[in-house]
């Protein structure tokens, strides 16, 4: 899951994509007693942080998040959190281009699904779209 931030409609990434490509994920998860083939641990799962996947705990996939701290501003206005499914097939400006206050969240979850499935997303596709609400003067 990636989580990306709306700044006054350009995008702000949010969040670090724990991939099993990535060399300091790899060393925690071989440290565990896990393995990663071609990308993947157990040489199935393209993440090293999920939620879900519970047959990969015992390889190393864990639930710890990344964590970074951001207080609002009134130029934020979106928060897309979506699973890689969608972030494999779209950049992160891509989907707060979708971001337009004429559609609901639900309107612009669906259209950002909807254009990952369309440029050939073959992953689990799921979107979340949050709206801020600013009246403050900062």
């Amino acid at each position: 899951t990636r989580a990306v931030l709306s700044k006054n409609g350009f995008a702000e990434r949010m969040s670090y994509d724990h991939r099993g490509t990535d060399p300091a994920e790899i060393e925690r998860v071989k440290s565990v007693g896990g393995i990663v083939v071609d990308g993947r641990v157990g040489g199935s799962l393209a993440i090293t942080r999920a939620f879900g996947d519970h047959s990969l705990k015992k390889d190393g996939v864990i639930a710890k998040p990344y964590i970074k701290k951001h207080v609002l501003r009134s130029t934020d206005k979106y928060l897309v959190v979506a699973s890689d499914g969608v972030w494999d097939s779209m950049e992160d400006q891509e989907a707060i281009n979708h971001c337009k206050d004429e559609f609901s969240t639900k309107e612009i979850a669906q259209a950002i699904v909807k254009s990952a499935i369309d440029k050939g997303s073959k992953d689990n596709t799921s979107c979340l779209v949050i709206k801020f609400h600013s009246t403050s003067p900062f």
